[in-house]
C-alpha cells in the first residue's frame, strides 16, 4: 500500500472489509430473516410501489434538467423516442417505430401509431416536431443541442418526421435515447416549461397525482397506456437524501426499492433474506473540474499545475479505501472503457506528491497557492468523504484549500452561476459516445458551469471534424487525439467511474439495474 493511503484510510477507518459481493448474475441475495414479521406489511397492503429516492427533484420536466435522477421520476409519466438497452447500451426504439439516415444529413423517424397523451392529445408527427424543437431550444440543452446546430424538423406525414442538419451528425440515435422525451404540444405551450415541471403530462404508464416538497412524489396508473395497463396501481418516490435512511427504510419494510447506494451500505444487507442487492458498472464518471478563469484561479491556467494536481491525488487509495474496490480508476482521461472513443494507450498520471510539489514550485509557486474546492453532500455515494480526502491530498502538496461542501440544490445553483470556486467535484452521466463528453467540455462553461479552460486550436479543429465524421474508426481516431491533448493539458483531476448499487425487496419483480442509472418502471411488478 502507498504511504498516502492513510489519508483515505483514516477518513473511513470504520469501512467494512472488501467482500465478494456480486456473483455471475449481478445480484446478491441477502441472508437472515428480518427481526419483525410485520416488516414489509405496509408496502404489501395495496399494489403500491414505494421507492426511497436520493433527492428531491427540482423539476419533473426533462426538457429543463439533465439530472438522470430527476428524469427517473419524470419517466413514470413521460417517454422518449428511444431507450438505451440496459446492459449493451444499444439504442433501441420506444415511441419511435424505426429510424434511418435517408441521406447523410437527413435523419428520418417513423413513430408508433395509436398512442395518445393522457390529456387526449395525439402522439403524432406534430407532437414529435414540437418536442424535438422544444428540446433543442431549451437553454439547459444548449450543450447537447449544439450537435444539430442549424437543424430543421419537418413533418413528412402523420407518423413521420425528418431532422435535417447542415452536416452529417452520426450521434442522433444516441440523442434520441438520452434526451428525446415527448410532450403534448398544446398543454406544454399553454403552461410553459416551468409549470409543466410541476404537473407533467405524457404517454407513460403512470399519471402524475401529487407532490409534497422534500417528502414525496406520487403517481397513479394510466389505464390507457399503449402497452396495456401497468400491474402496479400507485408509485411513490419518497425523498430520502441520506443513503443510510434509504437502507434502513428497506430493512423496516417501509419501501420496496432503495435507489443508488454505496457498496458499504449495500453490503449491510448481507444478513437480510427479504431483499436483493443489484450492482452494475455505471456510466457516471467523476472529476474535479478546474475553473481557472475565476478570480484567484490564475495558477490553474498553467497546464503543468493542472498535471501536478492529478499527480497529487492517490486514485488507487480512493478506490481501495473509500469504495472498497467497487469503482473504476480513470486512466488519465475523462472516459470509461465502455464508452465509444476510450483510449487504450493512456494511463493514469500516478500518485507522486513529491513530483507534484516540484511541478508547482517550477511553475512559480514554491509556497503553493490558495483555492476553493466545492463538492456535494449526499448527491452521490461517498461524495462528502471523497471531497474531504482530495482536499487533504491537495493540502499535502502545498495547496491551501477552502472546502465548500454543499447540498445538491445549492451546488447546482452555484455551478450554473459559476460561483462555486476554483475546483468543483461532480459526477456526470453522459451518452456513451465521447462526442457528448467533448461537447460538455467545449460548451459547458456557458451552459452548465463546466470547466473554465481555453482549448487550443488543434483541439477545436479535431472537435469540429469529429462531429461530422460518420466512419466510426476515423471518429474514434479523432477522439483519441483529443484525449491525448486533454491528458497533456487536463481540464480536471480525472477521478473514477462508479459502480452502482440498488437494494430491492424480493416482492419486486422485473427490476433491472441499468448502466445509464435510469429507473424505468415499464417491466416492474409486485408479487402478492
Amino acid at each position: 500500500m502507498y504511504g498516502s493511503n492513510r489519508v483515505a484510510k483514516d477518513a473511513l477507518s470504520s469501512a467494512t472489509s472488501r467482500r465478494a459481493l456480486i456473483g455471475a448474475s449481478g445480484a446478491i441475495g441477502v441472508g437472515a430473516a428480518l427481526a419483525s414479521g410485520t416488516r414489509f406489511a405496509a408496502a404489501q397492503e395495496s399494489s403500491t410501489l414505494t421507492i426511497a429516492f436520493n433527492l428531491d427533484p427540482s423539476t419533473l420536466n426533462p426538457m429543463t434538467t439533465t439530472n438522470i435522477a430527476e428524469e427517473s421520476v419524470a419517466a413514470a409519466v413521460l417517454e422518449k423516442l428511444a431507450l438505451f438497452e440496459a446492459e449493451t447500451l444499444e439504442v433501441t426504439p420506444w415511441l419511435a417505430e424505426s429510424w434511418e439516415y435517408i441521406e447523410p444529413t437527413v435523419f428520418q423517424i417513423k413513430l408508433k401509431s395509436g398512442i395518445s397523451f393522457t390529456n387526449g392529445e395525439p402522439f403524432d408527427a406534430t407532437a414529435a416536431k414540437f418536442s424535438l424543437e422544444a428540446w433543442a431550444e431549451s437553454p439547459t440543452m444548449a450543450q447537447s443541442a449544439s450537435q444539430i446546430a442549424g437543424y430543421s424538423v419537418d413533418i413528412v406525414d402523420d407518423l413521420t418526421v425528418t431532422i435535417t442538419t447542415p452536416n452529417p451528425v452520426p450521434t442522433i440515435p444516441s440523442l434520441l435515447g438520452r434526451y428525446m422525451y415527448m410532450v403534448p404540444p398544446v398543454y406544454y405551450a399553454e403552461v410553459g416549461p416551468d409549470e409543466f415541471g410541476l404537473a407533467p403530462i405524457g404517454t407513460g404508464p403512470f399519471i402524475y397525482e401529487s407532490r409534497r416538497a422534500a417528502q414525496d412524489v406520487t403517481f397513479v396508473k394510466n389505464p390507457d397506456w399503449w402497452k396495456g395497463p401497468h400491474p402496479i396501481d400507485t408509485v411513490v418516490f419518497r425523498v430520502m437524501p441520506e443513503e443510510l435512511s434509504r437502507v434502513a427504510a428497506l430493512e423496516a419494510g417501509e419501501v420496496d426499492i432503495a435507489y443508488y447506494l454505496s457498496y458499504s451500505l449495500a453490503s449491510r444487507l448481507e444478513g437480510v433474506d427479504t431483499a436483493t442487492v443489484y450492482s452494475v458498472d455505471g456510466l457516471r464518471k467523476f472529476l474535479s473540474a478546474f475553473n481557472a478563469k475565476m478570480e484567484g484561479g490564475e495558477p490553474l491556467l498553467d497546464p503543468n499545475v493542472r498535471v501536478a494536481l492529478n499527480h497529487a491525488v492517490d486514485l488507487d487509495g480512493l478506490v481501495e479505501f473509500v469504495f472498497e474496490g467497487q469503482a473504476t480508476r480513470l486512466e488519465g482521461q475523462y472516459a470509461l472503457p465502455g464508452e465509444f472513443g476510450f483510449s487504450e494507450t493512456l494511463s493514469s498520471y500516478g500518485y507522486d506528491p513529491d513530483l507534484a510539489r516540484q511541478m508547482i514550485a517550477d511553475a512559480g509557486y514554491p509556497d503553493g497557492f490558495s483555492l476553493t474546492y466545492a463538492y456535494t453532500i449526499g448527491r452521490y455515494p461517498k461524495d462528502k468523504e471523497v471531497g474531504e480526502i482530495i482536499s487533504t491530498y491537495l493540502q499535502e502538496v502545498g495547496i491551501k484549500v477552502e472546502q465548500k461542501p454543499l447540498e445538491w440544490g445549492e451546488f447546482d445553483k452555484q455551478r450554473k452561476e459559476q460561483t462555486l470556486g476554483h475546483i468543483f467535484q461532480v459526477g456526470l452521466l453522459l451518452i456513451p459516445d465521447l462526442n457528448e463528453t467533448f461537447n460538455y467540455m467545449a460548451y459547458g462553461e456557458e451552459v452548465r458551469g463546466g470547466p473554465m479552460i481555453d482549448w487550443n486550436d488543434d483541439w477545436w479543429a479535431l472537435f469540429e471534424e469529429s462531429r461530422s465524421e460518420v466512419d466510426p474508426d476515423k471518429r474514434a481516431a479523432l477522439y483519441h487525439q483529443m484525449l491525448d491533448i486533454d491528458h497533456a493539458e487536463p481540464y480536471a483531476i480525472y477521478l473514477y467511474g462508479s459502480k452502482d448499487f440498488h437494494a430491492v425487496s424480493n416482492r419486486v419483480q422485473g427490476f433491472v439495474a441499468r448502466k445509464d442509472q435510469a429507473l424505468l418502471l415499464h417491466d416492474i411488478s409486485l408479487s402478492s
